[in-house]
């Protein structure tokens, strides 16, 4: 057993280090080490075949000997008269077969120890008798002892010590122990330098090649690890704390960014690592589309699914930073934690006791009008105040939600990275309506069923009006507007309130500023109540140039909405921002939900 655990690791080593061997040019010393290897199995082999061989014939020789032997002498005795009870002698020699037989046992007594670990040392120990096995690829260790009575098992690998099992063994027959070790997989991008410490000691440093390292660890406790190439550097952690697996998934930052200069251009420049990426090219008409962000997180993640809400779209949790510029700001994603950016706002730790979330959900419809579920073949519920929109969208289940503001800003920032232009209504399409005879009432929603791309219009012009989706997310600019929760606006200006239990339409919330009403051409970035977030202080733009849709507040109208209605005009896009009053509805005011798990 000790020569195949050799052999087998020999192997295993030779072919995961199959890069390191070629770089040294090794490859005929690992070709003689495996003959020698090979050559010494085989030898201990055809030892242990003919040892195992003569074993049991030997054993039933002498029983059977034994056996021959104290029937002649209990023939003699009873011929002679010193035994006169032939059922004594039958008795006795049963005996004889039965004193025999433990002996015959323990000569068969084999065990496999399961230990999922190839090239671990098992040893099962029981006194001062320990009996060795090495692990073969599949993870096992046959380990023969020659006692009956309890055993210990363990294994230790690459330094380190396995947990403890206990076996019985009373007789002839296959017993099982599984025994685990720490074993921590690293996985990082391939040709990264990695270094692993416990405490500030490094414990290992590699080159991974593959990007996946295993690790068998002395000790439970917290490990960090650091990787670095071609001069970028990521860290990440993970505490151990019990005998299992562990994986630790350690990447580089990757930050796209956007930055615009407070001019009356609609376009913002691409900065960090998107600075060279072309516009995305949304469909037309159920077309074909295409962005560089296809591939990126938290973009790539925006999917639609099936849940208790209806049809839905998922928002991986990302982290941003917003950095003023002048009149105009610079915002950045980035797909992982890092120094300086915060968890997006929909993600956030919101006071509700959920903590951060990994995910949330937005609706892919508005509400539809028949229990507030995102349907598609519905038109919008309309002519409801928003008190009653939170009301009946909760009612729905206790992570389901009425859309707030954190939930709108969180799609803005997604938007205006990948598109890097404030006019959605050029970049993706006009929305509103699709045509002027159903620009005065809501219709039925699903218009974009039939895209096969995320973003884009069903219209034949990217200005033209019609149905637009936003990475799924139909009509959040047309058909109706959605009330927006978690803000209202008061005398003192627009307040937030990110814990969904305390929504409200006039209290409970953090007080941000006073907001200019019209069409924004400069913004203000501040952090309330923990996020970061801007709103316009300037008004002089118009439907074509800075931000170009319109912002309007009014104090004795607390409750906010936003997006566009199903009437035709063009400054009526994703940051569309108006108001209602708190028993205000109309029929071109709807409502969305979102999910927060």
């Amino acid at each position: 057993q000790k020569s195949l655990g050799s052999l087998n690791g020999q192997v295993e080593e030779s072919i995961s280090g199959l890069s390191v061997v070629k770089a040294f040019c090794r490859e005929e010393e690992m070709e003689r080490e495996f003959a020698e290897k090979n050559q010494e199995l085989c030898k201990v082999s055809i030892q242990a075949l003919i040892c195992s061989g003569y074993l049991m014939p030997l054993m039933n020789v002498i029983n059977n000997l034994l056996y021959v032997v104290m029937s002649v002498l209990c023939g003699i005795f009873f011929v002679n008269g010193r035994i006169t009870d032939i059922g004594l002698v039958t008795s006795f020699l049963l005996y004889v077969r039965q004193f025999t037989r433990p002996f015959v046992e323990i000569a068969n007594i084999y065990n496999n120890f399961q230990t999922a670990v190839a090239g671990a040392e098992v040893k099962a120990t029981k006194g001062s008798e320990v009996f060795t096995a090495i692990a073969g690829t599949n993870g096992v260790a046959a380990v023969r002892v020659n006692q009956t009575g309890p055993y210990t098992i363990t294994g230790t690998k690459d330094d380190a010590s396995s947990n403890s099992a206990s076996v019985n063994v009373t007789g002839e027959q296959t017993y099982t122990a599984t025994i685990k070790f720490i074993r921590l997989t690293v996985k990082t991008p391939a040709g990264s330098k990695l270094v692993l410490k416990n405490g500030t000691a490094a414990f290992k440093e590699v080159a991974s090649t593959t990007g996946t390292e295993v690790f068998y660890l002395p000790n439970t406790g917290t490990y960090n690890g650091e990787i670095s190439k071609d001069g970028e550097t990521a860290t990440g952690s993970i505490n151990c704390t019990a005998y299992q697996d562990y994986t630790l998934d350690i990447a580089f930052v990757h930050i796209y960014g956007a930055s615009w200069d407070g001019t009356s251009t609609t376009k913002w420049s691409r900065t960090d690592e998107s600075a060279g990426f072309t516009d995305p090219v949304p469909a037309i008409n159920n077309g074909n589309g295409n962005s560089p962000f296809d591939s990126l997180q938290p973009w790539a993640g925006m999917v639609k699914s099936e849940r208790t809400g209806g049809t839905m779209v998922a928002i991986p949790k990302f982290w941003y930073k917003i950095t003023q510029n002048g009149k105009g700001m610079k915002i950045q994603i980035a797909d992982r934690a890092t120094a300086g950016f915060s968890v997006s706002p929909a993600h956030m730790d919101r006071g509700d006791g959920k903590g951060e979330r990994d995910v949330v959900y937005v609706g892919r419809y508005h509400c539809g009008a028949s229990n507030y579920k995102s349907v598609t073949g519905q038109k919008p519920k309309v002519n409801i105040t928003r008190s009653a929109a939170r009301s009946g969208i909760h009612a729905l289940g206790s992570n389901i939600w009425q859309m707030d503001f954190a939930m709108r800003f969180t799609i803005w920032l997604l938007y205006i990275v990948e598109f890097a232009d404030w006019n959605t209504q050029k970049t993706i399409g006009g929305g509103c309506s699709e045509t002027t005879s159903s620009s005065s009432a809501v219709f039925n929603m699903g218009k974009t069923d039939g895209m096969t791309y995320h973003t884009g219009t069903v219209s034949n012009a990217h200005t033209a009006y019609g149905v637009c989706q936003y990475r799924w997310i139909e009509g959040l600019w047309d058909n109706c507007y959605d009330w927006m929760d978690g803000c209202y606006y008061n005398s003192s200006g627009l307040n937030i309130i990110l814990n969904p239990n305390s929504f409200s339409d006039s209290s409970g919330g953090t007080a941000a500023g006073v907001p200019s009403n019209g069409w924004p051409s400069a913004f203000t970035v501040k952090t309330v109540a923990g996020m970061a977030l801007f709103y316009p202080t300037e008004a002089n733009g118009s439907e074509a140039t800075y931000s170009c849709d319109s912002w309007y507040f009014d104090a004795s109208s607390p409750c906010l909405c936003a997006g566009g209605s199903y009437y035709q005009v063009t400054y009526r896009g994703l940051f569309c921002v108006d108001y209602g009053g708190a028993s205000g509805s109309g029929d071109y005011i709807g409502a969305r939900l979102q999910e927060l798990p």
